[in-house]
């Protein structure tokens, strides 16, 4: 294959890869509303030292009245992961393309 038909190969498929958005499997894409709260959730706490993660409320961090935990999908379940609801909250914003 000639230089400059590896380059136009290449150009191509860097043309194909570009995109505005991204969509992960298993989260449905939700719609916000200029205003709407958007509630933060939390997952656990991992270590560079050891293998085991602890629970996010292990240590002595703001908890919400009540914990419930918040799985969205099959995936977090089989992960092992524990969403949970935290004490934060945030406005959305819109924000433009610079």
């Amino acid at each position: 294959m000639g230089t400059k038909r590896k380059t136009l190969f290449f150009a191509f498929f860097l043309l194909l890869s570009s995109a505005h958005s991204f969509y992960l499997p298993g989260v449905a894409p939700r719609d916000f509303q200029r205003g709407d709260p958007l509630y933060v959730k939390v997952n656990k706490l991992s270590s560079s030292k050891t293998q085991l993660p602890y629970d996010y409320y292990f240590l002595n961090y703001c908890k919400p009245p009540k914990i419930v935990n918040n799985a969205e999908n099959l995936g977090e379940v089989l992960r092992g992961d524990r969403i949970e609801n935290s004490v934060y909250t945030a406005l959305w914003i819109e924000v433009k393309n610079l």
